[in-house]
């Protein structure tokens, strides 16, 4: 156990980019939050942008309008609107996260051996097991409850920037600045569907596992090419296009479980949780998602073996 927690460590240390990354993009969401995009002048002069100057001049009546829209509208629809707001603060970190990991994943196994530091590690009491599990856990568990971390305080504050600088204007009515349930209900959403793509994605990540053990160099080449060999042999040849669709399924196919489920918006509001447990439940059900995790245990043992028997000298 405290060799993993020390190998993760490691990860972290050397890979600098799996959490140096989503706190960049955080800080310049929260600054542009905070300084720049919309601009609330006296006599309702509102612009769009860095410059205040020149903007949109907005009529009494039109903000006493907006008041009374806001005032009126349902508890449900100011709620949706406040989640879709943080829950694209949330999809623009994940998505970067993906990128980086990645190319972490098709760097982590091949740079020991180009750098050889391989052979350091090798002379440790630390297994190949070890060594490829902690890479594994960090890609699959530590990157991604940072990622959460780092959004759910974001989001908050987001709540404080946006209450100082909107809290007596129209905008300030028209998204709330913080509310407690929903944001809660957010967080719990987001780490069920965390763990559930996850799972989901586990061969993919695998697969890149391999690639990283495998490949002399070019690890993108290898991982890429391969793929994209078979879709092209297989419409030559067979004129089909059978393996990517099954591609395009392992891409998307637990998003399309989901929304069998749950839609992100229901005609009556947001989505309560037990909409949340049903829709995750019919992930884990899937027949696909326990046959993706035996192809990734399948892979994970490869590359251990690899790993233990590759020699780049």
């Amino acid at each position: 156990m405290n060799n993993m927690i020390w190998l993760v460590r490691r990860e972290v240390w050397e890979n600098r980019s799996l959490w140096v990354a989503p706190l960049v993009i955080a800080s310049v969401i929260l600054i542009t939050a905070a300084f720049g995009g919309i601009h609330i002048a006296d006599g309702g002069r509102f612009s769009m942008g860095w410059k205040s100057d020149s903007g949109i001049e907005i009529e009494e009546s039109a903000r006493q309008n907006i008041r009374n829209s806001m005032a009126t509208a349902p508890l449900e629809k100011k709620q949706m609107v406040y989640a879709i707001t943080l829950s694209s603060f949330t999809a623009v970190l994940l998505f970067s996260m993906i990128i980086v990991l990645f190319f972490y994943l098709l760097d982590c196994l091949l740079a020991e051996r180009k750098d050889r530091s391989i052979l350091f590690w090798k002379s440790l009491p630390v297994s190949d097991a070890e060594v490829v599990l902690s890479k594994l856990l960090t890609a699959a568990v530590v990157t991604p409850l940072f990622v959460l971390v780092v959004s759910s305080v974001l989001q908050i504050l987001f709540a404080l920037v946006w209450s100082v600088r909107f809290s007596d204007s129209f905008l300030g009515e028209a998204l709330m600045a913080w509310d407690g349930p929903t944001w809660l209900k957010l967080q719990a959403s987001f780490l069920l569907v965390i763990v559930t793509a996850t799972l989901w994605y586990l061969p993919l990540i695998a697969y890149l596992l391999v690639v990283s053990a495998w490949a002399r160099r070019n690890a993108f080449l290898w991982a890429v090419l391969p793929p994209v060999a078979i879709l092209t042999i297989e419409l030559l040849i067979l004129g089909s296009n059978r393996f990517g669709e099954y591609l395009a399924h392992r891409f998307i196919g637990v998003f399309v479980l989901l929304e069998k489920k749950i839609g992100s918006v229901h005609g009556s509001g947001m989505s309560s949780m037990r909409d949340v447990l049903e829709a995750v439940s019919a992930v884990f059900t899937s027949p696909e998602t326990w046959l993706g995790v035996l192809a990734a245990a399948a892979m994970i043992f490869g590359a251990i073996r690899i790993r233990r028997y590759r020699d780049d000298s």
